[in-house]
């Protein structure tokens, strides 16, 4: 964990460097709203849920943008012994790589694929479930559709982690999930 602190950090670190160097680069907030949706074993153990979340992101290029994510999932849990609430926070960094297509007018249109590393808290309501943290992995697929410095932005994320139970001796095991979210990007530059 203290590996994935440290590497998130340093990405972090990296980009906020080269975006004070270069008057080029054009830093972006991205506020977003969506869904998760659990699959495989993971879907026998939380519910489908709401989410919400901001992105920061740092525009290398028009094609190339360095992608920060927060995101925080009022869940509900299945568990046997405490089918209760559980707030999911996810925090990850990534690339998005893409292109731009001039549709008429001043409106852009930005598909992109993306990747990316982080973790997710498992912060569970019942006292019988202990909190758990974990590394994760993306591979993302979206869209922006851009006027002027404003974009709606869709974006759906194949989600890949190590999950550890929060019952004594269940283990880690690798799960998956489907982010979809919906927002909007401000270009800030």
């Amino acid at each position: 964990m203290k590996r994935m602190v440290l590497a998130l950090a340093t990405l972090l670190v990296g980009a906020t460097t080269l975006a004070a160097q270069a008057p080029a680069i054009k830093p972006e907030i991205r506020p977003f709203a969506g869904a998760i949706i659990p699959t495989g074993d993971q879907r026998n153990l939380f519910r489908d849920a709401p989410m919400v979340g901001v992105q920061a992101a740092i525009e290398l290029k028009p094609s190339l943008h360095v992608v920060g994510t927060f995101a925080w999932v009022p869940a509900q849990d299945k568990y046997p012994v405490a089918q209760d609430n559980v707030n999911i926070f996810k925090y990850d960094v990534g690339l998005e790589l893409g292109f731009v297509q001039p549709l008429g007018g001043s409106w852009e249109l930005r598909p992109f694929i993306g990747a990316g590393v982080g973790a997710r808290t498992y912060a569970y309501q019942a006292s019988t479930l202990s909190d758990k943290t974990c590394t994760t992995g993306y591979a993302a697929l979206g869209t922006e559709f851009q006027l002027a410095r404003t974009a709606l932005r869709i974006e759906a994320r194949d989600n890949v982690f190590c999950f550890r139970s929060p019952i004594a001796g269940a283990g880690t095991k690798t799960r998956n999930d489907i982010g979809l979210a919906f927002g909007v990007a401000y270009h800030l530059r």
